[in-house]
């Protein structure tokens, strides 16, 4: 076990000392993630994703320690694909009560456009890409147009793909670079690609889109609101060994041991009483150690004075401390409140428990869950599909302008409108 750790920038724990070091001052840094200061791959300079370029390898490593996080990104992620991927059609209707004119979505069949989803396996892709934006918010997907205008997307995992860094006066990312191990690379082993082109959208025969949302100051990649509980998940993920600790050795120091000081006078030497406390700290230790030592006796001698007062000699005394495990349970719970907030997900919808009531009525849920697919999931949807809506259909021309891929909801409803106590509904705002 190391006694050193290094938590994060300019910040490390002291196992043994039970402390905690933070370098402070040096120059503040706008750009979280992406280093300015560069590697340089032939003609392509890798734009760091961390100051080791290792940012999402390690948050994932950080989140699989973690009880909640992998639960709170799963849950999230199937809030955002709802019951599956289809086509609608964007009509102008009349609304029957105000009369005046509507837009509404309708679900078509397009039996081209639904081949070439089962062609390009859309279901698995957007599994992958949804996980890596709610990860990571930064969804890379590649695209492959041969001559036949046949075209085919992947989604890559953040771990995977580096942006290349923009000259001076370029204002977007022209070249993604990508290699399966950013720890251990050659230069020579760097794939790269041509970065989408707007006006051009079949400029290239093969070419990566970026889906992300954009925070200020991160020109190269974007950053989930989540990755501000990173302090508070590493804190999570300590409390599981402090209890596997201390079931094991004890929460705390559980006894003090009195030794009189004469009992070493039996002995001559410095090198005998030595090695005699040595053996007698081992004796102790064993005794007293190991939950098949619980509630065994320690019988002593004492001597007497000519009063009848005892004379200090051998002691083994408890020290008792009650506060330590709720300590760590109020810490625990707090950390799972802060795990919880960082996605902005209601708990009860994850069937997380946060140390308070848990859920609420089948109303409260239900309302919690319209609310979550209303105001969370519009705008990382747009995301989710602007490599079908925004790149593929303009390269696809046989895709009818008025069609769009969406996603449907599951809308659960109370069991006397509907037996089955869910229907299937379309977000108008996806």
């Amino acid at each position: 076990m190391e006694s050193v750790i290094e938590a994060g920038e300019n910040f490390y724990v002291l196992r043994d000392a039970q402390a905690v070091v933070e370098f402070s001052g040096g120059t503040r840094k706008d750009n979280l993630f992406a280093e300015k200061n560069i590697t340089t791959s032939g003609g392509w300079k890798v734009a760091k994703w961390g100051a080791d370029n290792l940012k999402p390898q390690n948050m994932l490593h950080l989140v699989y320690g973690n009880h909640i996080k992998p639960q709170l990104i799963y849950t999230s992620r199937d809030f955002l694909l709802g019951s599956r991927l289809s086509i609608f059609e964007r009509k102008i209707v009349t609304n029957p009560t105000t009369g005046k004119n509507e837009i509404a979505l309708e679900p078509v069949i397009n039996p081209q456009l639904e081949d070439w989803l089962e062609e390009t396996d859309a279901d698995n892709y957007m599994r992958s890409a949804a996980y890596n934006l709610e990860f990571a918010h930064n969804v890379f997907t590649s695209f492959s147009l041969d001559t036949s205008s046949n075209l085919t997307l992947k989604s890559w995992d953040c771990t995977d793909v580096r942006a290349a860094q923009m000259l001076a006066k370029q204002q977007n990312i022209e070249q993604y670079l990508l290699h399966p191990d950013w720890a251990n690379y050659k230069e020579s082993d760097l794939a790269n690609l041509p970065a989408f082109d707007r006006i051009n959208p079949t400029k290239f025969g093969d070419f990566m889109y970026h889906g992300r949302d954009r925070v200020p100051g991160q020109p190269y990649y974007d950053v989930p609101p989540w990755w501000g509980t990173e302090e508070w998940t590493r804190v999570s993920n300590l409390i599981p060994n402090f209890h596997k600790s201390g079931l094991k050795n004890g929460y705390n120091i559980k006894y003090h041991i009195k030794i009189p000081a004469n009992y070493f006078d039996q002995f001559k030497t410095n090198d005998e009483k030595k090695k005699e406390e040595t053996r007698l700290m081992g004796v102790m230790n064993e005794m007293l150690a190991g939950t098949e030592n619980a509630d065994k006796a320690f019988v002593s001698k004492f001597l007497v004075d000519a009063n009848g007062k005892q004379i200090p000699g051998w002691e083994i005394l408890p020290i008792e401390n009650k506060m330590s495990d709720d300590a760590y349970t109020n810490v625990n719970n707090q950390s799972n409140i802060a795990h919880t907030s960082g996605h902005g997900i209601d708990p009860s919808l994850a069937g997380i428990d946060t140390g308070g009531k848990l859920g609420g009525s089948g109303s409260e849920k239900r309302i919690s869950y319209q609310l979550h697919i209303a105001l969370r999931t519009p705008n990382k949807r747009k995301i989710l599909l602007e490599p079908f809506n925004k790149v593929a259909k303009p390269i696809l021309k046989w895709w009818p302008r008025e069609q769009f891929i969406g996603f449907e909801d599951i809308s659960l409803t109370t069991l006397d409108q509907n037996p089955t106590g869910q229907q299937k509904t379309v977000n108008n705002n996806q």
